[in-house]
């Protein structure tokens, strides 16, 4: 499963936020490749309004959305990379992570004190740019800043209040998108659907390994459809008899959105 890591400042909302994931976290993880979750890492469910149409479609018994992995990184200062702040240790976890999601102090609380002293999102946010670059770390960044309320002066940048929870739903989106992830289906038995991420441009034998590599191990055919065709058949016999569902062979490019049913011999 991919991670993505939240950096940023001391105080600047980091747990605050993490903690808000953590009302959206699954609670079934042992659906996934883990049963026992760190206290800094967090399972969250990936919002999508597909997963709802389909089941009001299927009326299963069972509904498993698709996920990202948040992990709590504690706060970056100045001269990180040179182990202020215990950076080195923080900046080795990072290291580990897909994609990092960067936040930004945007809010005033006299009873939070800022690290340099002042509310100043520029400054705080090239000063941890410097840091992951001066400590050799690539990856995709999306910047969030942390905001009292929303207004029409929030610029470009998407933005949250970390301790409400607005804009977290929207975060969660961004991320999975940053991390160039697509969505497709499986329905099992009219009784359970799961939505499971796959990088963008993986093919349906890739998509069936990781179902079950059973499916994989003996792949035969993938019978797809897309969302939409599904949704307006109102069901899959529906549309199947309709000529809507394709056969596709293993090395078909899966697209955001596919319903597969997976046909194998083991």
């Amino acid at each position: 499963m991919l991670e993505v890591g939240i950096v940023g400042l001391p105080n600047s909302g980091k747990s605050t936020l993490f903690n808000t994931l953590l009302k959206k976290q699954v609670a079934n993880v042992a659906s996934y490749p883990f049963t026992t979750i760190e206290p800094n890492v967090g399972v969250v469910e990936v919002p999508d309004e597909r997963l709802a149409k389909l089941a009001s479609v299927i009326n299963p018994e069972k509904i498993i959305p698709a996920v990202v992995k948040f992990i709590d990184i504690a706060g970056l200062v100045k001269n990180a990379h040179q182990g202020e702040g215990l950076g080195n240790q923080f900046l080795a976890k990072i290291r580990e992570v897909d994609a990092v999601v960067q936040i930004i102090r945007a809010f005033k609380d006299e009873s939070v004190s800022h690290y340099y002293g002042s509310i100043d999102p520029q400054r705080d946010k090239e000063i941890v740019d410097l840091e992951l670059e001066l400590g050799e770390i690539k990856k995709p960044t999306l910047y969030v800043v942390n905001v009292d309320d929303f207004g029409s002066d929030n610029g470009p940048d998407l933005v949250v209040n970390a301790k409400t929870g607005k804009g977290v739903d929207e975060l969660i989106k961004k991320t999975y998108e940053l991390l160039d992830l697509i969505t497709f289906y499986t329905v099992k038995g009219n009784k359970e659907i799961t939505a499971w991420s796959l990088k963008k441009g993986l093919t349906a034998f890739v998509a069936a390994e990781k179902v079950h590599t059973d499916m994989a191990k003996g792949f035969i055919k993938a019978e797809v459809i897309g969302f939409d065709d599904l949704v307006a058949a109102g069901s899959w016999l529906g549309a199947k008899s309709q000529g809507k569902v394709r056969l596709e062979g293993r090395d078909y490019l899966v697209k955001d959105g596919d319903v597969i049913e997976f046909k194998f011999n083991v």
